[in-house]
């Protein structure tokens, strides 16, 4: 992470001259300290789900206190920097400065004199905030600071205006698209147009909570976006796929990425598994995903019914299915004693909309 800027103590004596954020003394790097996360404004339900998903799969304790697009917490750098790597649908993070009212200003802010050089970005999630009350504030603000609104080197200091507050921070992280580790955007030797995006697989991968050395199995693999992205991680995949033509495809990929992946050739109901760390999975549902002449009911009745005995104890799952098989998929995941943790929507096209499950075994 680069960690340009952090929260002095009032007993500090600050002596440098006006410097840049990366010239200002650090935290631990294992130490907590109060940060911000902007979430994705085309699914902000799923973004909490999925940051609160990665925090507990790093064993963060403390709570998330959230508004519209914007949570806020305490992690240390380590977790940030691996929470914003792995992250498909957070937008930015970074060091969080304090939270004012914007209507009742106190500019009560622990900000180092002089304060580090930089410039002022302003955002207003979805005009929940008077555009009259943010000119005025941030009047005050850059006038308290010296900051200005217009670019320059040093610092980006966030102002979050948010459902009547206003967040002050310095971001550190943005949104990569990039695999983990890697540095590189998605490409796949072999792909198809109904294949999981990269986004959303990340989030699958996420809201199974599984973490890096574990194994995570995909039973409808596909193109293998999901094993791939998982190995790029850190997490041990097994990718499983009925399709001949599919798997040799897959192979390709996996192959393409160096991916530490087990491919495997067989039908996903009829496979064996047991005590792995998380399943993530996309079965066929769609006019283009080819269901080899099975009602897609069925596919997913046999995919639930199998969850308990591949997962290990207190272990996640996360799929998808098509909205029109929800109140059934609730139903069958009541009968098998899975506990439901979670349920977000994801707004395709007006022909599909996908429900996406987190389900716990306990």
């Amino acid at each position: 992470m680069k960690r340009c800027w952090n929260r002095l103590s009032e007993k500090q004596d600050v002596k440098q001259s006006r410097s840049t954020c990366i010239e200002n003394p650090q935290l631990p790097y294992g130490e907590e300290t109060p940060v911000y996360f902007v979430l994705n404004g085309s699914n902000e339900f799923l973004s909490t789900g999925e940051l609160k998903a990665l925090l507990e799969t790093y064993g963060c304790k403390g709570g998330l206190s959230c508004t519209t697009m914007v949570c806020t917490g305490k992690v240390s750098p380590r977790i940030l920097d691996r929470v914003m790597e792995r992250s498909g649908f957070l937008k930015e993070a970074g060091i969080l400065i304090g939270v004012d009212d914007p209507e009742n200003p106190s500019l009560g802010f622990h900000l180092p004199s002089p304060v580090p050089q930089g410039w002022l970005h302003i955002s207003i999630m979805k005009r929940t905030v008077g555009k009259n009350t943010v000119e005025n504030y941030v009047l005050l603000i850059s006038k308290s600071t010296g900051l200005s609104t217009s670019y320059s080197k040093g610092c980006e200091y966030r102002l979050i205006f948010s459902s009547g507050a206003v967040f002050l921070g310095v971001k550190t992280h943005g949104h990569k698209d990039s695999l983990p580790g890697l540095g590189k955007g998605f490409y796949k030797p072999f792909d198809r147009s109904i294949a999981l995006n990269p986004r959303l697989a990340k989030a699958l991968i996420n809201l199974a909570r599984a973490r890096e050395g574990g194994v995570l199995a995909d039973p409808f693999a596909g193109t293998g976006t999901i094993p791939i992205i998982a190995s790029a991680i850190g997490i041990h995949p097994i990718a499983i796929e009925l399709d001949w033509s599919l798997v040799h495809g897959m192979e390709k990929n996996l192959r393409h990425y160096k991916a530490n992946a087990i491919p495997v050739l067989g039908d996903s109901t009829q496979v064996n598994l047991s005590s792995i760390d998380a399943v993530a999975t996309d079965p066929p549902y769609g006019r283009g995903a080819s269901t080899h002449g099975e009602d897609v009911a069925s596919i997913y009745s046999q995919f639930i019914e199998k969850i308990p005995s591949w997962l290990g104890r207190n272990r996640y799952a996360s799929f998808l299915a098509p909205l029109f098989l929800e109140d059934f998929i609730d139903d069958k995941i009541a009968c098998t004693g899975l506990n439901l943790v979670g349920k977000y929507y994801d707004y395709v096209h007006s022909g599909l909309i996908r429900v996406v499950y987190v389900v716990k075994n306990v």
